[in-house]
């Protein structure tokens, strides 16, 4: 897809992340989320403590949160920290692609950089929690995660993730 950049979100761009997030779980993944994951308010209050490193509990200080951009207009986004949860080394917040401009790469694009950045830092393993109903957790087995129960998929070595 053309004109499509990726560059590092700041607490500038809070208002629109959130507008992202709520959008894509409503256009995605109605059936994942309760009244308060799409709530507007809450969502922003959320993304103003992650930019602190307030949140989430147990995450360490290195984060990184990238945006996909048309123009001016954010249309994904993928978040992601250093971490000790279930002893790996980092984990994805939030990652989403709003409905319209799935499945063009940028979810690939987005998901390369991160991991890309998470490699630099040092980080060997990943995960990421989703809800049982999310069908997209079959985008990460595509890249190469296990289930490491029901609702977490990982990998071990990230550097696996540049072969898929």
């Amino acid at each position: 897809m053309n004109n499509i950049t990726i560059q590092i979100a700041s607490a500038v761009d809070i208002e629109e992340l959130a507008q992202v997030e709520v959008e894509s779980k409503i256009k995605s993944i109605p059936e994942c989320v309760e009244d308060i994951e799409i709530d507007y308010q809450s969502t922003k209050y959320r993304w103003q403590t992650y930019f602190k490193g307030e949140s989430p509990n147990g995450s360490k200080s290195g984060r990184l949160i990238l945006k996909a951009e048309i123009g001016d207009k954010i249309v994904g986004f993928i978040a992601g920290h250093l971490t000790t949860r279930y002893e790996k080394d980092a984990e994805i917040q939030s990652f989403y692609v709003l409905k319209e401009y799935q499945r063009k790469r940028i979810g690939t694009d987005l998901f390369h950089t991160l991991t890309g950045w998470m490699m630099e830092q040092g980080v060997r393993s990943l995960c990421v929690g989703f809800a049982l109903e999310n069908k997209y957790q079959a985008f990460y087995l595509k890249k190469g995660g296990r289930y490491l129960n029901p609702h977490w998929i990982c990998w071990d070595n990230l550097e696996e993730i540049a072969q898929h």
